[in-house]
């Protein structure tokens, strides 16, 4: 096998059979090629994972919480990241911290958002993760209700609007 001419060891083995495992994952259930993943792979996308999501928090106030606390970034690249001046990031960080003021418990996410998805200032944070979600990975408005801990007329009300005000049907 190319694995012994290359003089991979055991340890280094097991990683390349998870790795293929979850390669094939990513094709099976997100319809990626492997040109595609290996794209996704190479790019330096901040991801956010959906389990965060939660009744407290506005959408904008978890992403920046997120940013500031888990990955330690300070407002002013957070606010390069999602294309907000750093003042309004430092306010949105000190409301969501007064409102829910405990760290956020990561649990495991079958979905991520990237932070890119924020810089576009014609969407609100909540239209751009509701738009996402629908145009990206196909869920429906329960699903997307579910995993944002919105109501799901809400989630409706928003992707429509959204829709209507950019433009397309």
């Amino acid at each position: 096998m190319e694995w012994e001419k290359r003089g991979f060891s055991r340890e280094d083995k097991e990683r390349i059979e998870e790795l293929k495992k979850f390669v094939e994952y990513l094709s099976r259930n997100y319809k990626l090629s492997i040109p595609q993943i290996i794209q996704i792979l190479s790019e330096k996308e901040i991801l956010i994972p959906l389990s965060i999501f939660n009744k407290k928090l506005s959408v904008l106030e978890t992403v920046v919480k997120y940013l500031k606390e888990k990955l330690k970034f300070n407002f002013h690249k957070i606010g390069e990241l999602i294309g907000r001046d750093e003042r309004n990031i430092w306010h949105t960080y000190n409301s969501a911290r007064k409102k829910y003021s405990e760290l956020f418990e990561i649990e495991e996410s079958q979905f991520f958002i990237p932070v890119s998805i924020f810089r576009d200032k014609k969407f609100s944070a909540l239209e751009a993760v509701t738009v996402f979600m629908k145009d990206q990975f196909g869920l429906n408005y329960k699903e997307i209700s579910d995993l944002i801990k919105r109501d799901q007329r809400t989630v409706w009300t928003v992707y429509n609007r959204s829709k209507k005000k950019h433009g397309k049907k």
